[in-house]
């Protein structure tokens, strides 16, 4: 299994919860396909620094997963016939997956 980063932008004609409803398509298609979804960040919706599709804002997303080694053809491929994905970038990460903001260490100061 390996560590991926998925950042997707989608349509801001869909309501907060069709946008939810979108990742929730995504994460069953990564569990199906015999992968864990580790976490979901969702960002909101946010201005794009240029149009994309005629649109000048996106709800973004940003999936961390495990999966096998070519699942991600599949997972492009889906994410490239929805209409509602306005763009995606999946990235394999080498180091695994970072940890959460909360999840930090907190770094020890020593005062002497």
């Amino acid at each position: 299994m390996r560590d991926y980063e998925s950042m997707v932008l989608i349509s801001p004609d869909l309501n907060p919860e069709e946008a939810k409803g979108v990742i929730e398509d995504l994460k069953r298609m990564i569990t199906s396909a015999g992968g864990e979804v580790v976490r979901v960040e969702e960002w909101g919706l946010r201005d794009l620094a240029y149009p994309i599709k005629k649109k000048t804002k996106a709800y973004y997303f940003l999936l961390y997963f495990r999966a096998k080694a070519g699942f991600t053809a599949e997972y492009e491929r889906n994410l490239e016939l929805r209409e509602d994905v306005l763009r995606y970038l999946t990235l394999r990460l080498e180091d695994g997956i970072p940890p959460a903001k909360g999840e930090e260490k907190a770094c020890s100061t020593s005062t002497g």
